[in-house]
């Protein structure tokens, strides 16, 4: 594939990704990882200009976040410094150790299960929240972090974390994540420019091609987070963590096409019943309410 086509194409899948990542948190890194891999580079390579690419996409997408009130300042700073190391962690590990992958089934099963949840919760309409939660964050990140340079996993690790546990207004745990993804990606840059310097420039005009059309696409996408009701947004976060997450565990399973294609259109189906909610049925008359009625009525 000639050369500009490839970046024109790279930029077209970023700007669509970015979409999708500025408004629910996840999907760049990983739409991004598969067309780079999908076009023969080596994870390491993939990586690294995934890493430039997220650095530029994410500093664009977490300004734009913070101009429509959409962080968490606390649980952004904790994500940021444990992103940080993670994703030097993974920088290092990937560089260094031969047939790393950034997902396990353990690890792909229990992110599904707390998808799950999350669908459930959004298409009851049930979005705790109160004073936020932020113990969990430094785990949650150092983890996110290491699967953001690994594989693009930064966005369905952390986010769907922050939804299930931090009592954050989804919109408020999407932003929050998109400011510690900044962190994450910088570091894992400086672990690829270190260990692994020479996939930086194999990988370089794809990144760029990724970075301009996640910058253009991230002010609209930070704003329509603000946009989606609370239940919905939930809802359709918790599904795509389920989609991203069974890519994951079905991977290695070689699985035939049609029995793929099956799961992923059964989860269309029921993401569409989670957007609707449940049909709220009217409340009981009380007497007291029937007699004011009547009254009023003559």
């Amino acid at each position: 594939m000639p050369v500009s086509i490839a970046v024109a194409s790279a930029a077209a899948a970023g700007l669509v990704a970015q979409l999708v990542d500025g408004a629910l948190g996840m999907g760049f890194g990983t739409v991004a990882a598969a067309m780079l891999t999908g076009i023969g580079l080596a994870p390491v390579v993939a990586a690294a200009a995934l890493a430039s690419a997220s650095l530029v996409s994410g500093v664009m997408a977490a300004a734009a976040h913070t101009r429509f009130g959409n962080v968490h300042w606390p649980t952004a700073i904790r994500l940021a410094a444990a992103g940080a190391v993670g994703g030097f962690a993974g920088a290092w590990a990937l560089a260094s150790l031969a047939g790393l992958d950034g997902a396990t089934p353990v690890a792909s099963a229990a992110l599904i299960a707390v998808g799950a949840v999350l669908a459930w919760r959004g298409y009851h309409g049930r979005v705790p929240l109160g004073p936020a939660r932020t113990g969990f964050t430094l785990p949650a990140g150092l983890v996110g972090g290491f699967a953001g340079a690994v594989s693009g996993g930064w966005g369905p690790v952390t986010v769907p974390v922050l939804l299930a546990v931090s009592r954050l207004e989804p919109r408020r745990a999407v932003g929050s994540a998109a400011v510690g993804q900044t962190s994450a990606a910088a570091a894992a840059l400086l672990g690829f420019w270190i260990f692994a310097p020479q996939s930086l420039a194999v990988g370089m005009p794809l990144a760029e091609g990724l970075a301009l059309g996640g910058a253009v696409a991230a002010p609209f996408a930070a704003w329509l987070t603000g946009r989606i009701p609370p239940a919905k947004l939930t809802a359709t976060i918790g599904m795509l963590a389920v989609a991203l997450h069974l890519r994951a565990l079905v991977a290695g399973l070689a699985l035939p096409w049609p029995l793929v294609a099956a799961a992923y259109l059964a989860l269309a189906a029921v993401w569409a019943v989670a957007l609707t909610g449940p049909r709220k049925r009217p409340a009981p008359e009380l007497p007291e309410q029937r007699a004011e009625r009547i009254e009023a009525g003559a």
